[in-house]
């Protein structure tokens, strides 16, 4: 540990998890928020996608596990589910078929944002050396006199105080999509970076149900959308037996949010199964939209930015949330930033250029998961949205993914493999195992050229 002061900016997972830990490596850690924070695991006006489903992925909950044990049993405590793979998530693979159920010990917690955000900050509060100072805006960087070195920030309560500035050895900037550090980049005169977006147009819309008695033939209900169609859903169990409902469409064609044409719409799916699970169901709130879903990258990479001063989360890179990625990544850029600080010894001066060029390469495959599934909206040939056209190289990729996720019901040995790289234990190349590229081979080409019927796997 150095004898120095750490600037979090933004108490969300990403803040919160850097805080953790910057926590073990500097004398003081302050967290600067926005926000007035909730004492239990309620919603706050700074994270309106918290009201939807959130999908807290394996290695997310091992990292989180990891930096605060016993954590999943505070989420199991508090009345959050296990979602086995395996037994408990039913998923649509085509307009026909589910994937199959698999035996298998790869598993996470089904929780709201809202608990999961809850049970780190009660953790992270609990540290002797982090304090929050919430209700502030953080209204720039203090910098040296040549401008290299960020040596503070300036503080704005929200309300009559007057702005202060806060000195601090190292600054994190870790408040998501509303990060303002290009606009303090340009004010400073120093060069902002480059933005790659892909913006397929999806908007989801949601609402709590409660889960009925004795019900127990799932946890998760995912039925995303699969060509030619652009419409999917989704129910998640979560704590308090509370069904979080969720619906989607791709290149704007929204759900709505009036009752009866919320029901048609999930009516529309290729599939009977979620329409057929809400139709009767007990509403537990109203229906809440959220389209605030491109994914973007900010290369701060490319760029020489100011030393002690680093950026990670949305901040650096937001995910079209429908994938699910955002907590996960978060803790893996956290995580990251402690293995750079100790690899180069708390050398402060060093850290900001390495770090953020390692984020870069950490976010790379998380990026392909997510933007070569909305690429292929994207270039639908009634499509609409922002993205590069992808190359022949890209276009193979998404194919054979495709031809992958096909094939599940005939090999459910690729389920498994599926399911390490979304929950990001795997990168996207185990999809190029020799067993599973001849298995694809076998089952979508060379067996239907042969007259035979497919192999298919039982699913629950």
């Amino acid at each position: 540990m150095i004898d120095k002061h750490a600037i979090v900016i933004g108490s969300s997972i990403a803040g919160l998890m850097t805080a953790r830990v910057l926590s073990e490596r500097f004398a003081r850690v302050t967290i600067l928020e926005r926000d007035r924070l909730p004492n239990g695991p309620e919603e706050r006006a700074g994270t309106p996608q918290g009201k939807h489903v959130h999908n807290l992925l394996v290695r997310g909950l091992r990292i989180m596990e990891d930096l605060f044990p016993g954590f999943d049993d505070e989420l199991a405590a508090a009345g959050a589910p296990m979602m086995n793979y395996g037994r408990d998530v039913r998923l649509l693979v085509s307009f026909h078929q589910w994937m199959p159920n698999v035996e298998t010990d790869f598993a996470s917690r089904a929780a709201s944002r809202a608990l999961v955000e809850h049970v780190i900050r009660h953790r992270v509060l609990a540290l002797p050396n982090v304090e929050v100072c919430e209700r502030v805006i953080v209204d720039g960087l203090l910098m040296n006199e040549n401008k290299q070195r960020v040596t503070g920030v300036r503080v704005a309560p929200r309300g009559t105080s007057e702005p202060y500035d806060m000195q601090g050895d190292f600054v994190v900037d870790a408040s998501g999509r509303r990060s303002r550090t290009p606009q303090w980049l340009e004010q400073l005169g120093l060069p902002t970076p480059e933005t790659t977006v892909v913006d397929s147009e999806v908007g989801y819309a949601t609402r709590l149900y409660r889960k009925p008695k004795g019900f127990d033939k799932w946890t998760v209900l995912y039925m995303p959308a699969r060509l030619p169609s652009v419409r999917g859903g989704a129910i998640f169990e979560v704590e308090n037996d509370i069904w979080m409902a969720s619906l989607g469409g791709y290149n704007r064609q929204y759900p709505p949010t009036n009752e009866a044409e919320f029901l048609e719409y999930a009516r529309t799916l290729p599939q009977p199964d979620l329409y057929d699970a809400i139709k009767d169901g007990e509403p537990l709130s109203g229906i809440i939209s959220y389209r605030n879903t491109r994914n973007i990258r900010y290369h701060y990479e490319r760029i020489n930015l100011p030393t002690h001063f680093v950026l990670l989360g949305d901040a650096v890179c937001g995910f079209n949330p429908i994938y699910g990625q955002g907590m996960t990544s978060a803790a893996m850029g956290a995580v990251q930033l402690g293995e750079t600080l100790d690899a180069l010894h708390g050398d402060l001066d060093a850290v900001t250029a390495q770090f953020q060029k390692q984020l870069a390469a950490l976010h790379d495959s998380m990026w392909l998961l997510a933007t070569g599934e909305d690429l292929a909206f994207i270039h639908l040939e009634s499509g609409s949205g922002d993205g590069p056209d992808p190359g022949w190289f890209d276009r193979f990729v998404q194919k054979y993914a495709g031809y992958c996720v096909v094939t599940t019901p005939s090999d459910p040995h690729i389920v498994q493999t599926l399911f390490e790289i979304t929950n990001l234990t795997k990168p996207p190349t185990a999809l190029f195992h020799p067993r599973i590229a001849v298995s694809v081979l076998w089952h979508q080409f060379i067996r239907p050229r042969l007259g035979m019927s497919p192999k298919v796997a039982a699913s629950n």
